[in-house]
């Protein structure tokens, strides 16, 4: 490989990197920010905490936001989580959705299993590269 070659494909692999970062991030932070308004907003009216659902989902977010954050280390490792949880966020969106379910697959889990591929063909990238 010349290094004309090697030089684009760390780009290309940099590129992927910080794509998967951002979108996990991103999604992390949304999820993260919205569920603990959603908890401040229960306790402020008196309603208690929340119900199984909401603490199942709650633990998933963080599951999978921890994933990302693995990710920004150990893209490898990190990406597998990240995928987990996407899949089993995903799954929960279905199943507690009442109508519109890709929609709820889609914004809940999707850009977590967008970020965690993206993280794991980084990693796989890297591996190749041998760095």
């Amino acid at each position: 490989m010349t290094s004309m070659q090697g030089s684009s494909a760390d780009a290309a692999t940099k590129w992927v990197r910080w794509m998967a970062r951002g979108i996990g991030s991103l999604a992390g932070a949304f999820w993260l920010l919205s569920l603990i308004a959603s908890l401040i907003v229960e306790l402020i009216e008196g309603h208690g905490p929340w119900s199984p659902e909401g603490a199942m989902l709650m633990g998933l977010v963080i599951f999978v936001a921890l994933g990302v954050l693995i990710a920004w280390r150990r893209e490898g490792i990190g990406g597998l989580v990240a995928v987990i949880g996407a899949i089993a966020l995903c799954i929960f969106a279905y199943v507690t959705a009442g109508h519109n379910k890709g929609f709820a697959m889609l914004i809940s889990g999707g850009p977590f299993l967008v970020a965690g591929i993206l993280f794991l063909a980084c990693w796989r990238r890297s591996e190749r590269q041998g760095r």
